[in-house]
């Protein structure tokens, strides 16, 4: 076993914020094993075990599921910074059992204000390069801002109680994962400042492998400050100084300002239904719960007027897979044309969801065929063509309490490692959310996608976005959490993850495990994962470009069954294990398996 840090500061006071035992005494999932974690208390799926544990150790110590919550989002940041952190955003839907609501919380990452399309552009001419990678790609973080907001609305526990346990990972360490391992190689050489980042991702000319022993002494430091001062110490005070020399030090233009003016943003969720199940999630800047809820009522618009039933189909037979692609295809294409953090999105937003359209939608819907790719989508919303952006470096969790209460959360840093930039006395990896912009109407980021005039780069502007954290209700009762990782396949992945459970009676492990498929209109490609030949010949006669590429993409899922039991599970595709808080009641605690 090898031993990586990043840098060599010497710290010993995070060790007194917490303890190993914090990490004791939860209850973890065993991988390999189908099943999903049950448990009648609360529980936490995260991409990552030790987040998990994280997560569970704060409702085993008289958290509710906000305080778990923002110490898993934490944990994630430490022992997986490939796809979230401090030095990014993201948003939360929140239920409170006790009032009854549920409630949305927008803390995406924003543009700094002195930020617009000029600042993109290079002898006259944009280069969409300089938001991908940079200074200028970084949006103001607002992670901190959110975590603790949700802690001081809803929490039990002060924010340092959630901050102690992610603050001692860091300090002490922790086994390098898979998944952030199998990405060390190809993205360490790109990161600035080896010696606080890539120091450990690739050491001595080697990447780092699973089961490394990693501290990082850097962000330890950084936790302890925000867990002893609080948000101000990230907003006004040195944590904040570090992430602003190290942005303008790299061509970037956000200020102190930038990061004392930021504000979490509380939104109306957006609400629709499936059969008998009300659906509730993110409004924009995220697309994520307009497509989910558009895509869905257009399936159940068509299975109305066809009796085709999606429930009755084997899920990995070609019918099921051509009806939900078409669903989906419409539901992208208006997403593309329309959506952004503009007036002119959101006033398209109130009719997206118009029932009467879902119909009309429907009724295109060939069994046999697929349409022109001018014939999808809402052609009477009016508005200029563009696509969606990725949010690759990305990760999600699901809390729910032994109370009820829950969060489904969504974090991200955009791509993999953000803007390769690592705070140099912080060490937080900085996102590069503004590449989620167009720098023009029309131009390409950087997964060669085009976008929308709505979602051009400007001032306090925060970028469209796929995450979709999801709630779903029974009869006013909360039966289910989701939400995914993965760019514009969080959307897809998301509503087929919903779909398994409720539409075809499949456990939390089945529904995030089973294989997938993905199509968002632009480029006109169905993604299937590991189709069967029968399967595949089947699409293609039907007219589909089958694309078999593949990137990892991680469904989270918790389900409460009739009797109150909860089943979590993590997807497979990404490692991650769910875990559960020990029986308080004296009743075992150990989970079933």
């Amino acid at each position: 076993m090898r031993i990586h840090q990043e840098g060599a500061i010497h710290l010993t006071f995070c060790a007194l914020l917490t303890s190993a035992a914090v990490l004791l005494g939860t209850t973890v999932a065993k991988a390999g094993t189908p099943p999903p974690l049950t448990s009648e208390q609360g529980v936490v799926a995260a991409d990552h075990e030790l987040a998990s544990r994280v997560g569970a150790s704060v409702l085993a110590n008289g958290g509710n599921a906000m305080d778990a919550a923002a110490a898993t989002a934490l944990a994630l940041g430490v022992v997986s910074p490939l796809s979230s952190g401090i030095g990014g955003g993201g948003f939360a839907l929140v239920y409170d059992a006790e009032a009854g609501e549920t409630r949305a919380f927008d803390f995406r990452e924003s543009a700094p204000e002195a930020l617009t399309p000029e600042s993109f552009l290079v002898d006259g001419e944009p280069d969409a390069s300089l938001a991908q990678r940079g200074g200028l790609a970084v949006g103001v973080p607002g992670e901190v801002a959110g975590l603790s907001h949700l802690v001081e609305t809803f929490g039990n526990l002060p924010f340092s109680q959630s901050v102690a346990p992610p603050c001692r990972l860091a300090h002490a360490g922790f086994s390098l994962g898979w998944f952030v391992a199998t990405q060390a190689g190809p993205f360490a050489d790109r990161v600035s400042d080896p010696d606080s980042l890539a120091g450990w991702l690739y050491d001595d000319g080697e990447p780092a492998r699973r089961g490394d022993h990693v501290r990082r002494p850097r962000l330890a430091r950084t936790l302890h400050y925000l867990g002893r001062y609080g948000p101000e110490a990230f907003y006004e005070g040195p944590i904040g100084r570090d992430i602003v020399d190290t942005v303008q030090s790299d061509g970037g233009v956000m200020t102190m300002d930038d990061l004392a003016n930021y504000e979490v943003i509380e939104r109306e969720p957006v609400t629709g239904s499936y059969r008998d199940y009300e659906i509730a999630s993110m409004p924009l800047p995220s697309s994520g719960g307009l497509v989910i809820l558009k895509a869905l009522g257009i399936l159940e618009a068509y299975e109305d007027a066809t009796g085709f039933s999606f429930a009755d189909e084997p899920p990995g037979s070609s019918a099921p897979m051509h009806i939900l692609a078409e669903a989906l295809k419409h539901a992208f294409a208006d997403r593309a044309r329309y959506l952004g953090d503009a007036d002119e999105a959101r006033a398209v937003a109130e009719r997206f969801l118009d029932p009467d359209r879902y119909a009309e939608l429907a009724e295109r819907i060939d069994p046999e065929r697929v349409l022109l790719p001018e014939r999808y989508g809402d052609q009477d919303l009016e508005a200029a063509a563009g696509v969606q952006p990725d949010d690759r470096g990305t990760s999600h969790f699901c809390v729910i309490d032994g109370e009820g209460n829950a969060v489904s959360l969504t974090t991200t840093i955009n791509h993999y490692y953000g803007a390769k930039l690592v705070g140099e006395k912080s060490g937080v990896v900085l996102n590069n959310e503004i590449d989620d912009f167009a720098v023009e109407p029309g131009a390409e980021n950087l997964f060669g996608l085009v976008q929308a005039a709505a979602n051009v780069v400007g001032p306090g502007k925060r970028p469209l976005s796929s995450m979709s954290p999801t709630l779903v209700f029974e009869d006013g009762e909360l039966v289910g959490c989701f939400g995914g990782s993965g760019g514009p396949r969080i959307i897809s992945n998301t509503l087929q993850g919903f779909l398994n459970v409720f539409a075809r009676g499949m456990d939390a492990a089945e529904a995030v495990s089973t294989p997938r498929i993905h199509h968002q209109w632009s480029p006109d490609e169905l993604v299937v994962e590991d189709p069967p030949r029968d399967v595949a010949q089947a699409l293609s006669a039907r007219g589909h470009d089958i694309d078999l590429s593949t990137y990892i993409t991680a469904v989270q899922a918790v389900v409460v069954r009739e009797d109150g039991t909860r089943e979590a599970a993590s997807d497979p595709r990404k490692g991650g294990l769910p875990a559960a808080e020990p029986d308080r009641r004296g009743a075992g605690g150990e989970g079933d398996r």
